[in-house]
């Protein structure tokens, strides 16, 4: 895919005011706000987070603040959802967190999707209240899972007696959206012990559960640990047996297989990665936070002090961008549709490009009905069942033809 990429900068005050008149009339819905502090980093975790420390932090929400009012004219109001995440929200501690949360109060009504991401190493009664007093109505947990050597290797900084509780206190603080995360793939796990993990969360009644195969991430200890030998990655017929299972049993318990590794009781879908999944805009606030608006994806630099330093100084944040068109931003809308289990919606395709999905890309979509591993309609193209397993070698096939 061909991308116009443009060197980071950092952009004046004035040039700051010019952007928020450009965007005026093309808001958007959707805000996520990127903190980037963890009590310890996972040993996987791929995404952008430093320790904690509270000077720091109370320099970030600061800098967040300024940010938010900078760019606050491509956001409307009341936006339909708000997610915090990192890193790890709950990190902050209560009173920091709460003075993070306020910024974005303004903008939220009764019906805004307000997330949190929390780690239950980090949640206790205090944070939940001050989550519920902020306005939160959903918390994200990664557990990750529930044997605790699992979560040793991994990193973790908490134990499953602690995911456990975590869920019972989000409960009490009358937080009644609450969502796990699992993962499978982790050296060492088993069908069997992946089958506990998720029937220990499905015991917990979630109203979302999002069921990941582990990611061994370039530069990270456990990717390490891959390359030298100590850990083997697992079998890739028991993670299809683990994501099978995973479907099966959420299923069986009430909670509809929404996107690949999704799922969710009615009414419960995660509002903000839907938002992402049918390529729609939204806003990124924070160092290293994404922005997709008018078909430019904006990233700022993960780099919390040069974000800081920017910000104190009048200046918007530090960031790199690249323009999707044509074909690239078709395939784009494609891949990140097809992950959905309703699929691209053919007539939406069709008038936001001026052609149908199936004349775009006619030997990829081609290719994989013969296969059997797409469906095609009158109405939408979407992954067969059987092949959700392989989906990225389908969504490969539509980027090699952009």
């Amino acid at each position: 895919m061909q991308l116009a990429r443009r060197p980071y900068s950092i952009m004046s005050t004035k040039a700051c005011k010019q952007n928020r008149d450009e965007v005026a009339h093309h808001p958007c819905r959707a805000l996520y706000v990127h903190v980037p502090f963890c009590k310890a980093k996972c040993r996987y975790c791929g995404f952008y987070s430093v320790r904690c420390e509270t000077p720091a932090a109370c320099r970030y929400v600061h800098a967040a603040g300024i940010e938010l009012t900078c760019r606050e004219a491509e956001l409307s109001d009341p936006l339909a959802s708000v997610y915090v995440g990192g890193g790890t929200p709950t990190a902050l501690g209560a009173e920091l967190l709460a003075e993070l949360l306020s910024r974005w109060r303004p903008r939220i009504d009764e019906a805004t999707e307000f997330s949190v991401e929390a780690n239950p190493g980090t949640l206790d009664e205090g944070i939940a209240r001050a989550l519920a007093a902020a306005g939160v109505n959903r918390v994200n947990v990664g557990v990750q899972s529930f044997r605790d050597e699992e979560l040793r290797l991994l990193g973790r900084v908490h134990s499953a007696e602690e995911a456990r509780r975590a869920v019972e206190v989000l409960r009490a603080a009358k937080i009644h959206n609450v969502g796990l995360d699992l993962i499978y793939g982790i050296p060492g796990q088993t069908l069997d012990s992946w089958q506990a993990s998720v029937a220990e969360g499905l015991a917990l009644r979630p109203e979302h559960l999002s069921c990941y195969c582990l990611s061994f991430e370039p530069g990270t200890p456990l990717e390490a640990d891959l390359r030298a030998g100590r850990v083997q990655e697992m079998d890739e017929a028991v993670q299809e047996a683990c994501f099978r299972h995973a479907i099966a049993a959420c299923e069986e318990s009430g909670l509809q297989h929404y996107e690949i590794s999704n799922f969710a009781r009615p009414g419960r879908r995660c509002r903000q990665n839907v938002t992402y999944w049918r390529n729609e805009p939204y806003l990124g606030i924070g160092p290293g936070a994404v922005s997709y608006l008018r078909g430019v994806r904006r990233k700022n630099l993960p780099d919390v002090d040069a974000y800081v330093r920017a910000l104190s100084a009048g200046h918007p944040a530090p960031a790199s961008q690249e323009e999707l068109t044509g074909r690239a931003a078709m395939a784009e809308a494609v891949m990140l549709s097809l992950r959905l289990r309703e699929g691209l919606d053919r007539a939406s395709f069709a008038a936001r490009y001026g052609c149908d999905v199936v004349e775009a890309f006619p030997g990829s979509l081609r290719r994989h009905v013969e296969f059997g591993s797409l469906e095609v309609t009158a109405k939408c193209v979407r992954i067969a069942s059987k092949s959700l397993f392989v989906a990225d070698t389908i969504l490969a096939d539509i980027l090699a033809e952009a």
